[in-house]
């Protein structure tokens, strides 16, 4: 196995080849999807960095990766040893990409990247930072290919049908509201790049990407017809029949490029955040590109009313697989004998006992103690502590199942506990109920509850360094936009119908983590003179443990909230536990 050093020699050495000064690996793939198939995971290959997000810039003779607060910790560790720099992005003094690259290298150098993995927009302002001083951009090849010998292959999964029923809407409705929205914006033609909107417009979903139930695919979308690129021979005998009823035409993957190059004296909707570089420069001068948001990315957000019902069913399900793996857990801990790996293979176990489990919607994140302060920290043999009868365990996990996606977080208290962790999981709960507990005026954004949650924690001059919540697709991706509740302005307001997380945290390096989070639906409220309200109802059923809790801290209307919280815990899940697993949540949902 080639080590860091041999696998940037080998990259450098192809550099200097091709007169390339620097070499740019994002995490993304030709879809810009957040997670990636292996084929596309040159930025881990060739750092060890295993974070979702970062960005790797190689020079001739110098390296360095870019990551957010989420990965410090976790970047730090794995880049210990390799040559390669930690770019803190966003920390006072960290200078950004393009400036790195303006500080570094020479007037008139070039920069060269996959055009297929840069999207238009990332490729339009590099493009327009470095041409301060005149470097030069270079993305018709991928230099990885002459230095990762043993890459892995493109995924070729199969494609399955999501049936009507289940989806709340068939084809032929979502493809009727995208021409709605295409002529809206004037387009005779609009193309799908995103890999979860391709799913959710087809009803069909794949296997492609670890926990994402996705497939490679792009669409064209015209006034008068619809193309879907993907291998058909991948495609299940139900959902082929389903795309042949719908009358849609099947072309391969590759053929994309040349489809776009045949367009002509038309216009073509395209959305440059998810539409990568190489298929831009596939367009012909005579077809005008209009750029907006793809429609699907709006339409797919705001859940109809049988996914919310469903995604109701699947949040019991989830939550009584929760309740079973929590017994275990606090029976467990006294043996000494649960570590970080084997919690992570109960908990999954306990969700695969439903029939409807497809698999984790997101890799476990079981950090205990000190391991809690990684933010997404992923387990191995090597890294697994076993829990002991003290501090805390933070445990972030998810489900896949066809009625919906999972995604919680819960701190458990394994023993005895300090006053600090005590006080932090109090601050943390206080932040979840602030923003749990918002009433809030149509038109609001995500940064405005953002800063509501945060309050509790700022009061005592206290932060957590990643956003507070992010939307969450109908079996599809764990994070979906485009609304999110971040320090980040995003021009989305919130609208009901889009579901979001609540997951305030608290990390202190070498100590601990915490984190609570549930899943949280957008619905109206009330109106009145002044406009009308909307609120979020929680989704997510499983007991918060109270057991951290510093009491004196929480006011009259938080226990209110934890106590009602709690109330519906148990009534919605009596039904799906009999036994002690009854017995045991009864207990843990005792009013305080």
């Amino acid at each position: 196995m080639m080590t860091t050093t041999e696998k940037l020699s080998a990259l450098q050495s192809a550099m200097k080849s091709q007169g390339i000064h620097a070499w740019i690996i994002p995490s993304s793939d030709p879809h810009e999807s957040e997670y990636t198939a292996e084929h596309w995971s040159g930025r881990g290959w060739l750092s060890g960095f295993s974070g979702s997000a970062g960005t790797v810039v190689v020079l001739q003779s110098q390296a360095a990766l870019w990551t957010d607060g989420r990965y410090f910790l976790q970047a730090e560790q794995e880049l210990n040893g390799t040559g390669i720099d930690l770019m803190r992005d966003g920390e006072s003094g960290v200078p950004s990409i393009s400036q790195w690259l303006l500080d570094t290298l020479e007037e008139g150098q070039t920069v060269g990247f996959d055009g297929k993995v840069m999207s238009l927009a990332k490729t339009r302002d590099l493009s327009t930072k470095l041409s301060a001083k005149k470097l030069q951009l270079k993305s018709d090849q991928d230099l990885l290919n002459s230095a990762w010998t043993d890459r892995p292959a493109m995924p070729a999964a199969p494609v399955f049908l999501h049936t009507d029923e289940t989806a709340g809407k068939t084809r032929e409705e979502k493809l009727t509201e995208v021409r709605e929205k295409m002529t809206e914006a004037g387009a005779e033609h609009t193309l799908i790049t995103a890999l979860d909107d391709v799913a959710w417009l087809f009803n069909l979903r794949g296997a492609d990407i670890e926990c994402n139930p996705v497939f490679l695919a792009y669409a064209l979308v015209s006034t008068d017809k619809i193309q879907l690129f993907v291998d058909s021979s991948r495609i299940e005998k139900p959902a082929l029949k389903a795309l042949n009823d719908s009358t849609v035409e099947l072309l391969s993957y590759d053929s994309i490029a040349d489809r776009l190059k045949s367009l002509d004296q038309t216009s073509l909707l395209i959305d440059p955040i998810t539409t990568n570089n190489w298929l831009v420069e596939a367009i012909p001068a005579s077809v005008t590109t209009i750029e907006k948001a793809c429609p699907t990315r709006h339409l797919k957000a705001v859940k109809n009313p049988v996914e919310i019902t469903r995604m109701a069913d699947c949040h019991r399900r989830d939550g009584a697989a929760l309740i079973r793996f929590m017994r275990w857990l606090e029976e467990s801990i006294p043996t000494g004998k649960v570590t970080e790996v084997n919690l992570d293979l109960k908990l999954e176990a306990f969700r695969a006992k439903s029939t409807e489990f497809k698999g984790p919607s997101f890799p476990t994140i079981a950090g205990y103690a000190a391991h809690g302060a990684i933010i997404h920290y992923r387990a191995s043999e090597e890294s697994s502590f076993t829990v002991e009868q003290k501090g805390l365990l933070l445990v972030d996990s998810g489900g896949q199942y066809p009625d919906g996606t999972t995604d919680i977080t819960r701190t458990f208290a394994c023993g005895e506990m300090t006053e600090e962790e005590m006080k932090d999981y109090t601050l943390v709960l206080k932040c979840h109920i602030n923003m749990a507990r918002a009433r809030f005026l149509k038109g609001t954004r995500g940064l405005q509850l953002d800063m509501l949650a945060r309050q509790p924690a700022w009061q005592e001059a206290q932060n957590y360094n990643h956003g507070t919540g992010h939307g969450v697709g109908y079996f599809l991706n764990v994070h979906e936009g485009p609304q999110s509740v971040s320090p980040r302005w995003t021009d989305e307001p919130l609208i009901p119908g889009m579901l979001i997380t609540n997951e305030p945290g608290m990390y202190r390096n070498g100590k601990h983590g915490i984190r609570i989070e549930n899943i949280m639906l957008v619905e109206e409220d009330i109106t009145s003179d002044f406009g009308e309200f909307y609120r979020l109802r929680d989704l997510t059923l499983a007991p918060i443990d109270t057991r951290p809790l510093v009491m004196s801290m929480l006011n009259a209307e938080e226990v209110q909230w934890l106590n009602s919280y709690h109330k519906k815990v148990l009534k919605e899940l009596s039904s799906e536990l009999d036994g002690d697993d009854l017995e045991w949540l009864k207990k843990a949902t005792v009013a305080i």
